[in-house]
């Protein structure tokens, strides 16, 4: 006898492997039986004309705080997602020294909904989250800049060796307790204080029971070869498998660069180097105002850079080079202060530019462009979100159909509803997986849809060496997710970014239904996410 029989439908399977007609047998929370099983007694959903996969793997998210506020991860889990990756980019919820949380965007809305962030380890961390009722299940890296910032501060400067051991020492136990890996964000500070040897010699912690290392590598436009070419020494010398996040071109000099950075991906892996990337389906990235200050300017952390900011003799020296990158720096290369659009603002009075590029905005404000960025910088305490339009199409492409890229959104989960529906986030956070199926492979012909299903499913399963997920097969865990593909696709948009995706029809999360028929059932309805931990799932 079955808990539930998926009948009807075409089944891809995750490997990458031609879809089949074939039946899908559920008992409990695993799949009992792929085939023609006897349906007598169990209850039976018709997916005719529909492909029956995995639950999608979002390798590449940023729902760390946040699954407090959001459990049922609404914008995810409506668009297939059966699993979230957080603690990338270095930014991990563990460790999180009192510091951090003043300066974090969620730490208001934690405070409100009653959320202590005092959890004192990983396993902490991840039994808090365990405890807590969440639609899909929730896995998590260790932050390599969270670890820092708890260990020396946010200061421009190299670990002594007492601080390395004690870095060591929260790594090891982090990615013990089930971390998958490192993560680094070396573009944000104080990640970007880091020396490649600092990197190394904390990836072979990682490594050492089992964890990958995950970068945002230190530079995306006109010098990613040469942050690429770090990411692979890391690799190398510390032999831990490295994952490129987000890989990506910025900015017309570096258009076209991705097809060399490819090469050295292959290259790498020719020489026995673990190396794979992840990809979001945009042209438009998606990050902090503060990135775009150099980095003296945000040396000791978030009240330094304000202070700079308020202090007239630093804040000319700021507004010279700000204005030389705008005019013939990376900024104009990028596309100028129109490609920058505000997405999110920490204060009341400054949500009306949500939605403005700089120069909509500064013509609000009646200022230079430059004056408005230090202005909105300054007065809503630094905790600006923006959006850039900084990528070529071409370059997307080319990015998606290389075999070792697999699919991230590099985003938080949102909702339509709550504390998680403000601002104007990144379409991605909606839409990332279904823009894929949709979009690219049956809109574009980019990929074939058993080859976009295995970036989102199997390889990125096999990536992380999930155990038992990731495919369908006899005994894996039932996370499946049924769409329509001649209708699946991404419907949020920049201007309108809280809308859900069409075509997504169940969706399966250890066996329950948390989607059905396109409706997202509320977590005191079911609730069966769980916390996923390296090497014991």
């Amino acid at each position: 006898m079955f808990d539930l029989i998926i009948a009807n439908g075409s089944v891809i399977d995750g490997t990458g492997k031609t879809r089949f007609q074939a039946d899908v047998a559920i008992a409990g929370d695993k799949i009992a039986r792929i085939g023609n099983p006897e349906r007598n007694g169990s209850r039976v959903l018709d997916a005719h004309g529909c492909i029956v996969g995995p639950g999608f793997i979002d390798i590449h998210a940023h729902t760390d705080h946040s699954i407090f506020l959001n459990p049922s991860c609404e914008s995810k889990v409506t668009q297939g997602v059966t699993t979230e990756v957080s603690g990338n980019c270095g930014d991990s919820a563990f460790p999180l020294n009192s510091a951090s949380v003043e300066t974090n965007e969620f730490a208001d809305a934690l405070v409100e909904a009653g959320v202590a962030t005092d959890w004192v380890s990983m396993d902490d961390f991840l039994n808090r989250v365990e405890s807590i009722p969440k639609t899909i299940n929730f896995a998590t890296m260790i932050g390599h800049g969270s670890v820092r910032d708890t260990v020396l501060g946010s200061d421009d400067r190299p670990s002594n060796i007492y601080e390395m051991e004690e870095m060591k020492r929260l790594i090891r136990e982090s990615v013990a307790r089930g971390a998958f890996g490192l993560s680094s964000g070396l573009i944000y500070p104080p990640g970007c204080y880091a020396e490649t040897e600092e990197l190394i010699e904390l990836a072979q912690v990682a490594v050492q029971y089992g964890g990958i290392y995950a970068t945002h590598i230190r530079n995306e436009g006109d010098r990613m070869l040469t942050a690429l070419d770090e990411a692979i020494r890391v690799g190398h010398e510390a032999g831990v498998p490295v994952q490129i996040s987000h890989h990506k071109g910025c900015g017309l000099k570096a258009r076209g660069m991705v097809k060399e950075s490819l090469r050295r991906i292959d290259n790498a892996r020719a020489r026995g180097i673990d190396i794979w990337a992840d990809q979001y389906p945009y042209t438009a990235t998606s990050t902090s105002l503060a990135t775009i200050l150099p980095i003296w300017a945000v040396d000791g952390g978030i009240q330094s850079m304000l202070d700079r900011l308020r202090d007239p003799l630093k804040r000319d020296r700021l507004r010279r080079q700000l204005a030389r990158d705008a005019g013939i720096g990376w900024i104009a290369d990028w596309g100028g202060w129109d490609s920058i659009v505000i997405s999110y603002t920490n204060k009341e009075c400054n949500k009306r530019y949500e939605g403005l590029n700089i120069t909509e905005m500064a013509r609000s404000m009646e200022k230079e462009p430059v004056d408005a960025v230090m202005d909105l910088l300054s007065n809503d305490d630094g905790l600006v979100g923006v959006i850039r339009f900084a990528m070529d199409e071409a370059d997307v492409e080319t990015v998606m159909q290389h075999p070792t890229v697999l699919i991230g959104s590099d985003a938080t989960a949102r909702s339509t509803s709550g504390p998680m529906s403000a601002g104007k986030p990144h379409p991605r956070s909606f839409g990332t997986f279904v823009r894929v199926l949709g979009h690219y492979a049956r809109d574009r012909g980019i990929l074939a849809l058993e080859e976009a299903v295995s970036k989102m499913t199997g390889k990125s399963a096999r990536r992380l060496n999930l155990l038992y997920r990731g495919v369908l097969a006899e005994g894996n865990f039932a996370d499946i997710t049924i769409f329509d593909p001649y209708t699946v696709i991404d419907t949020a948009t920049y201007a309108q970014p809280f809308s859900h995706a069409k075509g997504i029809k169940y969706v399966i999360v250890n066996g329950e239904i948390v989607v059905e028929d396109g409706r997202l059932k509320d977590v005191s309805e079911t609730a069966p996410g769980r916390v996923l931990r390296r090497g014991q799932t």
